[in-house]
């Protein structure tokens, strides 16, 4: 009997599924990214040139977006919500590298090159959003920050290795050998996708038994699709993180394309030499990104941006003021090697912050509409360094590179004294404050103000506001937990109420009762763990920050009576940890 793995029942399922398929995105992006590029340089290949190519084949990343709104609105369920999609892309995927297999002059070709680049990518962007959506989709919120630092270290350990190996081959074999070598890799990786499943019950392929085992219903139009989209996209904190992933995106686009030319026509770097670097650094970084996860679930992925793009904007600065080390071969690894394991770091802080406001709904869509900003300014950072190469030195480059960091990080810092200003003001109210959303930091810890669908801590799903008697509470459409923002409790604690609030079954309460460590979903502070001291069998949890509580189903309704049986369950409850 064949063994299933299941998505929404098991963590490490979640984790390795991640990292693996971005491993297999990593499978392009170290050859067509990395490896060729380098290669071109050493054959003598202008800048220009290799940026217009790097400009160029990252197009799909751009447009992945048009993916979204597809997956939102089609779907086969019975298969799951996403899980179709990834399938299908990583299919297309392992039988489109091959198609290089007809390069064999890459400065004659470099037309055709770009063409299959962007035929490539084309899969590799498609997956990439299906698995985004799956991931926002099925992951609680207290390990989202961990389950990045999996995908972060998949993609990074994917390019890495990839490049390090088609380094090798281009070199020694050629481009027909390193084609199949990419397409056979990316073909095992989806053969063991097959034996993912997204929930219990489902098909694993197109013709095998299974039935829909997913709430969520295929949007009957694009306009509900786009109609979701809009009514979150347009927000303050969402044109915020666009730009600053636009920021992001554009210098990581400028670096890709300098560093690999300065590194042949500079540093004096081999082929094999300098693919073998990104290789062995890029699987550092990615180690490193494994223990940012916890980091990124504890103080937020803005604080984390915010010190790796210090980090690396000094690095730049320092880097562009020792030209004269550059000769010593030893300074000049080490410098390079940092940068290296810095990207994937930089990455998962990247992602980790995008996420953080998707909406359950249209996930898929929003998520690619911010990765694709980013993948833009990526290639128009890769297209005005080859353009700025002709006029300026690499000294300058590397000056200009941390200049872009500086202005990134004035933009995360300025946002954030901006958002406090307004608080401190007192231009809005109490209760339209705690609606609004930013992503900033609080007395607490980093966290995310949302003014759209909040999303349950505990299962992922979107929280429905119920109106009552004027009050208005947040109730979970999945598990049907409840969250009180300070006040509100105390407003409608009577037993009429609370039947009317409280409509979840307290079996499925008991099941989510035991999840204890997770974030505020209003603000991101602290959860504690509160009891009742007159029903001590009743256990919830309240902000330390905004004084907001999450009640599990059921809870709520028992709170709001009190019987003779309650006086004995107080008696036997064991004392909450």
């Amino acid at each position: 009997m064949i063994t299933t793995f299941t998505l929404h029942d098991s963590s490490r399922v979640r984790y390795f599924s991640g990292a693996m398929m971005y491993f297999a995105q990593g499978i392009p992006a170290g050859l067509l990214s990395i490896a060729i590029p380098t290669w071109m340089a050493a054959q003598g290949v202008s800048a220009s040139d290799i940026g217009s190519y790097l400009a160029v084949i990252i197009l799909p990343w751009v447009f992945k977006l048009v993916t979204g709104p597809l997956m939102d609105r089609f779907g086969f369920p019975s298969m799951g919500r996403r899980r179709p999609w990834v399938m299908a892309a990583q299919l297309g995927l392992s039988v489109s590298l091959l198609s290089l297999m007809i390069i064999d002059d890459p400065a004659q070709q470099i037309t055709q090159l770009m063409m299959i680049g962007v035929f490539i990518n084309i899969f590799a962007a498609t997956q990439d959003v299906a698995v985004d959506g799956m991931s926002i989709d099925l992951t609680p919120v207290n390990q989202q920050g961990r389950l990045n630092a999996f995908m972060s270290f998949g993609k990074a350990a994917g390019w890495a290795s990839t490049a390090a190996v088609s380094g090798l081959l281009l070199v020694n074999f050629g481009m027909k050998v390193t084609a199949i070598t990419a397409a056979v890799a990316s073909t095992v990786i989806f053969f063991a996708f097959v034996m993912v499943q997204e929930r219990k019950g489902e098909r694993k392929l197109p013709w095998s038994q299974g039935q829909a085992a997913s709430s969520h219903k295929v949007s009957n139009s694009f306009n509900s699709v786009f109609t979701g989209i809009n009514s979150v996209l347009w927000k303050r904190t969402s044109l915020f993180i666009m730009l600053i992933m636009l920021l992001d995106g554009f210098i990581s686009g400028f670096g890709w394309v300098l560093m690999p030319i300065a590194a042949v026509k500079v540093f004096g770097f081999t082929t094999p030499e300098w693919t073998q670097t990104v290789a062995v650094m890029g699987i550092v970084g990615a180690v490193v990104t494994l223990l940012m996860g916890p980091m990124i679930d504890r103080f937020g992925p803005k604080r984390l941006m915010l010190l790796t793009a210090f980090l690396v904007g000094f690095h730049a600065f320092l880097l562009a003021q020792t030209q004269f080390m550059w000769t010593n071969t030893l300074y000049v690894k080490i410098m390079l090697s940092v940068w290296v394991m810095m990207q994937p770091v930089t990455m998962v802080s990247v992602i980790a912050l995008g996420m953080t406001i998707c909406s359950n709904k249209c996930s898929a869509t929003q998520f690619a509409i911010y990765m694709s900003v980013a993948n833009l300014g990526s290639s128009a950072g890769a297209k005005i360094y080859g353009m700025a190469s002709e006029h300026s030195t690499y000294a300058q480059s590397y000056t200009l590179m941390g200049i872009m960091f500086v202005g990134l990080i004035l933009v995360l810092i300025l946002y954030r004294q901006k958002h406090q200003a307004a608080v401190d003001n007192g231009q809005s109210s109490a209760k339209e404050r705690v609606r609004r959303y930013t992503i900033g930091a609080s007395s607490g810890q980093a966290g995310v103000f949302w003014s759209g669908a909040m999303r349950c801590p505990k299962c992922r799903a979107d929280m429905q506001q119920i109106d009552i008697q004027g009050t208005e509470v947040d109730r979970c459409n999945h598990c049907h937990g409840i969250w009180f923002d300070a006040g509100e409790m105390e407003d409608i604690l009577n037993k009429q109420l609370a039947t009317e609030i409280d409509t979840g079954d307290h079996k499925q309460g008991k099941e989510y009762n035991v999840i204890v460590d997770y974030c505020c979903p209003r603000c991101g502070g602290n959860m504690d763990q509160r009891v009742d001291q007159q029903q001590k069998h009743i256990w919830y949890e309240t902000c330390d920050n905004c004084s907001g509580s999450f009640f599990d189903a059921g809870e709520f309704l028992d709170l709001s009576q009190r019987t003779v049986s309650d006086f004995f369950k107080g008696l036997i409850t064991a004392k909450r940890n």
